[in-house]
């Protein structure tokens, strides 16, 4: 698991967008992160952690290839 300090001004959504590049992962980040609960921004010295997740392969339910 890695973690992330962060800098006066600082908001989750955006420190898990750009670690993950998807914002649906963030209620993932938040269960690792209850110590951040209501903090809406976040203060200099605050810790992400930023747990590993396996994101589901998009699966094309098609009926024909071609």
């Amino acid at each position: 698991m890695d973690f992330y300090i962060a800098n006066d001004g600082d908001r989750l959504d955006k420190i898990v967008y750009k670690n993950y590049k998807d914002i649906t992962v963030l209620e993932n980040v938040m269960q690792f992160n209850n110590h951040l609960l209501g903090k809406l921004v976040l203060s200099a010295g605050d810790k992400v952690y930023l747990p590993t997740i396996n994101k589901k392969a998009k699966v094309n339910t098609g009926k024909a290839l071609w």
